[in-house]
Order: structure tokens, then C-alpha cells, then sequence
């Protein structure tokens, strides 16, 4: 059995001993005698969990090349994560499905498919040569998905999600449907708006949409926090309209993420980096190049607490994917970031080991 005790944690102002047996939090607690580890009052948080990120350091989902980002991302405070693809033909998706996943670092949940069953007009920085109808056959052929992006206007995706749900997280984005459109497509499974505001119809008064319906049936809504995605207005009404229960932060980093300015590709197109954006040439936004960490750092600038900026992307994510994660309490897998006074990363702990 594998045991680390960890003493004089602070956790969430309270000082705590946490003990955690074989990658499990075993129980947490005061004024433990035998410690592996003196945190001497560090501060110590659930580990992030990244429902929507495609690449990082000159590597995207696509590549199938997983140890670097797992790597990455454990050295930046996600623990877990879904990789998410690109809009691609079903070659190269199962490929990346089939791909090796048992690597050091940030575990692998499942994979998340942005696509390929969206919309043109909203395709985003998505490559239209390979968007196509919803297709439960093509679906059931790829492994480990966790969640899927529909545009639930498109033919057939409503009995899609029906008959992909619960089973499968589906998240509505990319898409121009209606506000009725959407309701139909909550009511049929879906759970969850993809990266809420880009790639959609806006909220408006008289014409809700996508966002209208779910406010009203508070699903989840995924948000990039990057400080270029949503302006801190935005994010604020969010955070309002959703609650830290439903709100799940995420950070939708593609290949460039982690590396200087300059010219990369991503999902086939070419993308320009400047200033910590991302862009296609026309100058949509591709993705953001910032971590998840970075993203909860942001949210709490913007005027979010801290507990929940973290709650938001770890405890949410995790309930919306019924993954028995983002608490530091009995019984949860260990998983936690140690802190440091001006709110770096001092330690990473993921499945009861000290990463390194």
C-alpha cells in the first residue's frame, strides 16, 4: 500500500493533515505525529481537470503524441484532462483514438470530438472540408470519447444525441441553432454549451438561442478565460447566470501553447501567435495558448473569488463528467497543487504521487 501524508496544509483556511493511501484521499485531519511532507501552511487546491484543450508545446490532440502534453500539463497545475480533436476525417480520428494514452503526467480521461458534426457558418477555426452529418455508426467506431460537440440544427442530431447519451457527454457549440432548436437538443441528453458565446448566436432579448436555453435549463456552460475569449463583463454575467456549479472553466489551448510568438498550424490551418493570441489569417481566434491555471488566475483578477475560480475547474468539470475527482476530501482520488505564497505552483500531486 502506498501512503503520503502531507502536514500543516492549508486548506481553504484551515489547517489540515492529509493523508492519502493508495491514490486516494484517506483522511484529512489535525495534528497528525508521523508526515512525509511539512507543507508549513502552504496553501493546497484540488488538481485542475481541462474538459476542452487540443495541444501544447508544438503538439496538438491530433498528433497522437501524448507524453510531452501530459508532461506540460501536470507541470502546470492540470491533473486531468479530455484531449480534444479538430474537425477531421475519420481516418486520422481514430487513429488519435486508438493512440497510446498511459503516459507520466496529467491523466487522460477520455477524449472530447469538437466536431466533426457541427456547423459551416460557425465552424470557427474548425476546417469545413471535413464537417458532415451526425453519424451514430461512425461514432460508435471511436474509442474512449467522453464528450462530443453537435450542432444539434443539423440533420439527424437530435436522435444522435438521444442514442449517444448518458453514456456520452454532449456538448452543443458550433452551431446556429435556435433557441427552440436547443431546448430540443437539451431534452434530448445534451448536458453542456461548448465554449460558450464563441462559435454561436449571441444572446439576445427577443432571440435567446443556444445560451438562453441554457440558462433556462442550467446546463453546463463551458468558458474560456484567457482574458481574450470573453471580457470580464461577460465572464461576470456568466458566473452569475450559472453558478460555480454549472460554469466550467476551461482553456482551450491549441499547439502553440507554452511556446514564443509565431507562426504554427493547427487542425490543418495556419495559425499566428502574437501577443499570447492565436489567430487564423482572417483574424478569427483560434484557441488560446494559456493553461488552465492561467485561466483560473484570470477569472479571480476579473473579480471571481479564488474558491471558486478553482471549484470551476476542478469540482464542475469533474461532475459533469461523473469522475470521482476536484475535492480534497475523503474517498476522492488525490489530486492537488501546492501553492506557493504569490500563487505559483510549488508541488503537483496526481493519483497520490508527488509529480516530478
Amino acid at each position: 500500500m502506498s501512503k503520503l501524508v502531507l502536514k500543516n496544509a492549508l486548506l481553504w483556511g484551515e489547517k489540515k493533515d492529509i493523508t492519502i493511501s493508495d491514490g486516494k484521499f484517506e483522511k484529512i485531519c489535525e495534528n497528525t505525529d508521523e508526515f512525509d511532507l511539512d507543507l508549513k501552511g502552504k496553501r493546497v487546491i484540488p488538481g485542475l481537470i481541462d474538459v476542452h484543450t487540443h495541444g501544447c508545446v508544438g503538439l496538438d490532440t491530433m498528433d497522437g503524441d501524448f507524453a510531452p502534453m501530459c508532461r506540460f500539463y501536470a507541470e502546470h497545475g492540470t491533473t486531468s484532462f479530455l484531449p480534444t480533436t479538430m474537425t477531421m476525417d475519420e481516418e486520422s480520428l481514430l487513429a488519435v483514438c486508438a493512440a497510446d494514452t498511459d503516459c507520466k503526467g496529467a491523466e487522460i480521461l477520455g477524449f472530447h470530438l469538437e466536431g466533426p458534426f457541427i456547423s459551416e457558418k460557425y465552424k470557427g477555426a474548425q476546417n469545413p472540408d471535413f464537417i458532415r452529418k451526425p453519424d451514430v455508426e461512425e461514432f460508435s467506431r471511436y474509442n474512449r470519447v467522453k464528450m462530443i460537440t453537435v450542432a444539434p440544427e443539423a440533420e439527424g442530431a437530435i436522435e444522435f444525441i438521444k442514442a449517444v447519451t448518458p453514456k456520452t457527454v454532449v456538448a452543443l457549440g458550433h452551431t446556429d441553432c435556435s433557441y427552440e432548436e436547443a431546448l430540443a437538443a437539451i431534452d434530448a441528453g445534451a448536458n453542456c454549451l461548448t465554449h460558450t458565446y464563441n462559435a454561436m448566436p449571441p444572446l439576445h432579448h427577443r432571440n435567446p438561442g443556444p445560451i438562453g436555453a441554457a440558462v433556462e435549463r442550467q446546463i453546463y456552460a463551458q468558458l474560456i478565460c484567457d482574458g481574450f475569449h470573453i471580457s470580464k463583463p461577460v465572464v461576470l454575467a456568466t458566473y452569475k447566470m450559472f453558478g460555480r456549479d454549472r460554469m466550467v472553466i476551461i482553456s482551450d489551448s491549441i499547439r502553440p501553447a507554452g511556446l514564443p510568438d509565431g507562426s504554427y498550424e493547427s487542425g490543418g490551418l495556419a495559425v499566428t501567435l502574437k501577443d499570447g493570441a492565436a489567430r487564423l489569417a482572417d483574424g478569427t481566434i483560434a484557441g488560446s495558448t494559456a493553461t488552465l491555471y492561467d485561466c483560473v488566475l484570470k477569472a479571480t483578477e476579473m473579480g471571481i473569488p479564488f474558491e471558486d475560480a478553482v471549484y470551476m475547474a476542478s469540482a464542475t468539470p469533474a461532475a459533469l463528467l461523473g469522475v470521482n475527482k476536484g475535492h480534497i476530501k475523503e474517498g476522492y482520488d488525490a489530486d492537488l497543487l501546492v501553492l506557493n505564497e504569490d500563487d505559483t505552483i510549488d508541488t503537483v500531486i496526481i493519483g497520490g504521487k508527488i509529480f516530478k
